[in-house]
């Protein structure tokens, strides 16, 4: 069976990817830039394509990648843009549009092109990552959190409207891996409002795809994977 996984250059999408295969998946993966370390997917056979999911004929590109496949089974959505909202209101609303595109836009197209691919097969699904934030937007990041908020609701349309053949679900995560320039201070402050008080990792979210993969009786879920984080800011 066959997984596409977007957004596979770093991070999440690489672990997932890497797993996969150990689990022995055939996995198509995008990225939006090359980096050396992508040479690993490579050497173990990921199928790498190369697409800016802010442009529609480049989501297009991983499309007529998978068309070459009769054996896709699962779509993680994991492609993400982030970054802190600008000060400049004309500014603001162009990062709105590239993260509506890369949360919304992108994932709209891929499941509607690839859905029935994936009703051909006896346990087809979705998973999109979403972020624990969608329920407790806050103002500076207001542009991020309600794309990824559009993609909670994109993925709950989807469910319904794709069932029976093909289940549709979401994982928010919350603080499993802090970025390189989260500080000591502020590392301190998330977690001392984290239940259990530590950063999660990447391994807690492919036990989820897990569970998701093999319960067949789950579509329109959601499942937190934060630590409790939510509890404190919900």
């Amino acid at each position: 069976m066959r997984a596409l996984v977007t957004g596979c250059g770093r991070r999440l999408g690489f672990y997932l990817c890497e797993q996969l295969v150990a689990a022995g998946w055939q996995v198509t993966g995008s990225y939006r830039n090359e980096r050396p370390e992508l040479d690993r997917l490579r050497d173990v056979g990921v199928e790498l394509v190369k697409a800016d999911f802010t442009r529609e004929e480049e989501v297009g590109a991983v499309v007529t990648a998978l068309a070459a496949h009769e054996d896709l089974a699962l779509i993680i959505h994991n492609a993400s843009a982030f970054e802190p909202q600008a000060a400049d209101p004309a500014v603001q609303l162009a990062q709105f549009d590239q993260f509506y595109r890369v949360h919304m836009a992108a994932p709209f197209q891929l499941n509607r092109a690839l859905a029935p691919a994936l009703a051909r097969q006896p346990n087809g699904g979705i998973i999109h990552i979403t972020d624990i934030y969608i329920h407790a937007p806050a103002p500076q990041f207001a542009a991020y959190v309600a794309t990824k908020a559009g993609a909670h609701s994109l993925a709950m349309s989807f469910a319904r409207e794709l069932a029976p053949a093909v289940r549709v679900n979401t994982i928010e995560p919350g603080p499993i891996l802090f970025l390189d320039e989260h500080g000591d201070d502020w590392r301190q402050q998330v977690l001392a409002k984290t239940p259990l008080a530590r950063e999660g990792g990447l391994e807690p979210i492919w036990q989820a795809v897990q569970m998701l993969m093999k319960n067949d009786y789950m579509t329109g879920a959601s499942i937190r994977v934060d630590g409790g984080r939510a509890l404190a800011v919900i």
